[in-house]
């Protein structure tokens, strides 16, 4: 489980770069300096409430989803990896109590 810093980190890197917006065109749109948005994005310095607001817009989003943390890229591949990790295993399991069960029965 991510630190709400740690989701609202991942979550504005992954917004930013899937609509092709570099730190400087972020800065820019929210009339900030280059280095704060490297800040946020090290996790370096907290933005206020309004900047979150303001981040938000600029990204085309609403502010909450950068606080989602279902939604977090990582999670979701965590959660996908998890899942299909169970599905092999359990997969295997099952092939090898049936291989276990055949060579039972020609003993």
């Amino acid at each position: 489980m991510n630190s709400i810093r740690e989701t609202f980190v991942n979550n504005l890197k992954h917004y930013r770069k899937q609509r092709g917006i570099s730190q400087e065109k972020l800065s820019y749109a929210v009339e900030k300096s280059i280095a704060y948005i490297n800040q946020i994005e090290n996790k370096d310095t907290w933005p206020q409430p309004e900047m979150v607001d303001k981040i938000a817009a600029a990204l085309g989003i609403p502010s909450s989803a950068l606080f989602e943390e279902a939604g977090s890229p990582a999670n979701m591949k965590a959660r996908f990896e998890s899942q299909f990790a169970r599905t092999l295993e359990d997969e295997l399991i099952a092939r090898l109590e049936q291989t276990v069960r055949d060579v039972c029965k020609l003993v």
